[in-house]
C-alpha cells in the first residue's frame, strides 16, 4: 500500500520514531489516496510536541505554535506537522476554547469532522481507522464523526462542509448527517462569509455540483447565503461546473438581469481581483449574446487568463461550442494589434493634427474609435491609413 506520494512525509515520520515519537499522515491526503484521487499537501499527526520537533529537525517554520503546528521543510516539500490534540468549547464557533495536547492518536482522530477525515496512515502504509472512515469512503457517504449535531455546533462552516465534499467526491450524506444539517442551519449565521465563500466556490467546482446545490435547498443552508437565498437556487443550475466567483457571478447576472456584480462583491465580500474578472466576462458575455459569434474585438479586450472562464460559462448557460477555446487563440494569434500601444498611431499624432482644438475626452474617444476599426479590420495598423481615417471620417468636432 506503500506509495512513492508519501515518501517524504515517510521519511519525517521515520525521523520522529527515531527520536522516540510516534507520527502519521492524517486528513485529506489519506481519504483522497484512499478515493484515487490526486493527493495535495500532506498534513502529519503526532504524539511530540512542537519544541520537541524543533529540535528533531532542520528546518521548522513555527505557524502555530500555540496550537501545536509548525512546518517541517524535507527535501524542497512542507509539511504540517502537528500535535495530537484534544479540544473543548467553541465559543467563537470556530476555534476551541481549550487545547489539550495527548498522546494517543486516536484521541486526535476523535476531534475530527467526519469519518472520511479521521484516518491515520503509519510510514508502511498501515491504517489507524476508529470510525470506520474508510467504510465511508468505499459506501461514498460523508458521516459526522461522533453525534453530528455536536460536530456543526461546534464550528458550523462543517455543515458547508460536508455539502462541499458530497459535491467533490460524488458522496451521499447519511441520514443522522443530513438530519443535523437540516436541523442546525440557521448557524451558519454565525460564519464569516468569507469563510462560506470559499467552500462555496469549491461546490459549484465539484464534479457533483449539481448534487450540492440541491442539498443546499433540501437543507435550508441557502436561507444563510447571501443573494441566493431568496429564490429556489435548484432552477438555476449551471449545465456546468464554474471553478471560481468570477465565473459563478457572470452566470447567476445572465440568469436574473436584476443582479449586481457590485451586490455579489459586496454581499459576498470578495476581493476587487475578483470584481474585475466578473466585469470582464460580463461585457463579453453580453458581445457574444448580441453577435451570436466570438469577433475579435471581443477577443481583443477580454484577457487571455480569462478564455477558460468565459467558455466554462457559455457552457454553463447552455451554449455548447467545443471548439470555441481554440478559435478564440486562433482570433487571437490574428489580430492585427495586441495592445493600444501596438497602434501605428497614437495619441500625440491627433494632438498634432488637430492642435488647434483644446485637449479633451474626445482624445480618448477617438483613440479608442481607431482602437476597434483596427482589431476589426476595417483600418490598416499603418500611420498613414489611420490619419486618411482620422481626417477623412472621423474628424472631431471644433470646439
Amino acid at each position: 500500500m506503500k506509495h512513492k506520494i508519501f515518501s517524504g512525509a515517510f521519511d519525517v515520520i521515520d525521523k520522529i520514531e527515531e527520536a522516540g515519537g510516534e507520527a502519521y499522515i492524517v486528513g485529506g491526503s489519506v481519504r483522497d489516496y484512499l478515493s484515487n484521487r490526486t493527493v495535495g499537501d500532506i498534513d502529519i499527526a503526532t504524539s511530540e510536541p512542537p519544541q520537541r520537533i524543533q529540535e528533531i529537525f532542520e528546518k521548522v517554520i513555527p505557524v502555530g505554535i500555540e496550537h501545536g503546528t509548525v512546518i517541517v521543510r524535507h527535501r524542497s516539500c512542507s509539511y504540517e506537522v502537528t500535535t495530537y490534540r484534544t479540544e473543548e468549547g467553541y465559543e467563537d464557533f470556530r476555534r476551541p476554547d481549550h487545547v489539550t495536547f495527548v498522546r494517543d492518536i486516536k484521541l486526535d482522530l476523535a476531534r475530527r469532522d467526519f469519518t472520511m477525515n479521521a484516518i491515520a496512515m503509519d510510514r508502511h502504509g498501515n491504517l489507524v481507522d476508529p470510525f470506520h472512515g474508510r467504510e465511508a469512503i468505499e459506501k461514498k457517504k460523508v458521516i459526522a464523526v461522533g453525534n453530528p449535531v455536536g460536530r456543526f455546533r461546534e464550528d458550523p462552516l462543517r455543515m458547508m462542509r460536508a455539502i462541499r465534499f458530497a459535491s467533490q467526491l460524488s458522496f451521499d450524506i447519511e441520514g443522522k448527517t443530513r438530519d443535523a444539517l437540516l436541523k442546525e442551519s440557521e448557524l451558519l449565521a454565525h460564519i464569516s462569509i468569507e469563510r462560506i465563500a470559499i467552500e462555496m466556490e469549491k461546490l459549484y467546482a465539484g464534479v457533483d455540483y449539481k448534487f450540492g446545490i440541491k442539498l443546499l435547498e433540501e437543507t435550508g443552508l441557502r436561507h444563510q447565503l447571501p443573494i441566493l437565498w431568496g429564490s429556489n437556487i435548484t432552477k438555476d443550475i449551471p449545465g456546468f461546473p464554474l471553478s471560481h466567483w468570477h465565473e459563478i457571478i457572470p452566470y447567476y447576472l445572465i440568469q436574473r438581469p436584476s443582479l449586481s456584480i457590485q451586490a455579489f462583491i459586496k454581499s459576498w465580500k470578495l476581493s476587487n481581483a475578483t470584481r474585475r474578472k466578473a466585469e470582464h466576462l460580463v461585457k463579453a458575455l453580453r458581445m457574444y449574446d448580441e453577435n451570436q459569434s466570438v469577433t475579435p474585438w471581443l477577443v481583443y479586450q477580454l484577457p487571455e487568463e480569462l478564455y477558460e472562464s468565459f467558455v466554462n460559462i457559455l457552457f454553463a448557460i447552455g451554449w455548447d461550442d467545443d471548439k470555441l477555446t481554440n478559435r478564440l487563440y486562433t482570433i487571437k494569434r490574428s489580430l492585427p494589434i495586441q495592445a493600444p500601444q501596438d497602434l501605428a498611431f497614437q495619441a500625440k499624432d491627433l494632438i498634432s493634427i488637430f492642435s488647434k482644438r483644446k485637449k479633451g475626452p474626445w482624445i480618448s474617444e477617438v483613440m479608442k474609435e481607431i482602437e476597434f476599426y483596427v482589431v476589426s479590420g476595417k483600418v490598416t495598423n499603418d500611420y498613414e491609413k489611420i490619419k486618411e481615417w482620422v481626417i477623412k471620417w472621423n474628424p472631431p468636432a471644433s470646439s
